[in-house]
């Protein structure tokens, strides 16, 4: 019998999921079928009231289900339990447990990329899920100090209370002191290509890390390309959370 998984999100028809793990599922013959579950949070909840695990084995999740989906979830695992976001879902003897792949995806890419982050000075843009579990893999990576920049300067220090430097993401000063930047935010995707931020008075070495990944090169990856620094988008990232979930899942099929 093929169980079933899948992506739940809203406006995610541009995803390459589907693919990685059916690619994955098929070359290591497992019986799964990964599908795309595009819904609103009220479909959602319905939703979760009615998966079973005779049909399925779990989900990922993404925009913007990251954090709101975890209260609607039985139990959640580690790292899930202290970063406050979730981007797996397992269904065990009816429970729905809720884990972070993105934590453990984040660093094994950085691994992929033979990028040492310790004693970095890294600038975070966005304060959703992603960016949670960016900011605690980067605090386990031993990075020198994290600021984090978003729109709701008072609703990031709420949601980051163990980060000293809070930004207002159009108010990005002294970009010289930073070894990094990663954008946590939807801004550069398929679904609204704009850039985050504009790259000025930077060090030379700095790394741009954007978590998006279609389009291939988004304008902030671009920029900082043109401007010789040295860009990675989110493709590895995706991989390696995606294999993670895969595992979990795998340990109850």
């Amino acid at each position: 019998m093929i169980k079933r998984c899948g992506l739940i999100g809203k406006g995610i028809q541009y995803s390459i999921s589907p693919k990685i793990h059916n690619d994955y599922y098929k070359k290591n013959q497992i019986n799964l079928k990964y599908e795309l579950f595009d819904m609103d949070k009220n479909e959602l909840i319905e939703f979760l009231k009615v998966v079973n695990e005779n049909e399925y084995v779990g989900f990922n999740i993404t925009i913007p289900y990251k954090e709101v989906i975890i209260n609607y979830l039985d139990e959640l695992t580690y790292p899930a339990s202290l970063i406050k976001a979730v981007n797996t879902i397992s269904i065990k003897n009816g429970a729905l447990i809720g884990h972070n792949t993105d934590y453990f995806g984040f660093i094994h890419s950085l691994e992929h990329w033979k990028i040492n982050v310790e004693d970095y000075y890294v600038l975070i843009l966005g304060s959703g899920g992603a960016a949670k579990a960016v900011s605690y893999a980067l605090k386990d990576l031993k990075v020198k100090d994290i600021d984090i920049a978003g729109r709701d300067v008072l609703k990031v220090r709420r949601e980051f209370q163990g980060v000293k430097n809070v930004i207002d993401i159009q108010n990005i000063k002294d970009m010289y002191k930073y070894d990094m930047i990663i954008n946590c935010t939807p801004l550069g995707n398929v679904n609204n290509e704009i850039i985050p931020i504009e790259l000025k008075g930077f060090k030379d070495n700095l790394i741009i890390y954007d978590l998006n990944y279609a389009p291939e090169k988004t304008k902030l990856l671009i920029e900082a390309e043109n401007k010789g620094l040295k860009a990675i988008n989110g493709r590895i990232m995706l991989e390696k959370q995606a294999y993670k979930a895969i595992d979990i899942w795998n340990l109850n099929t």
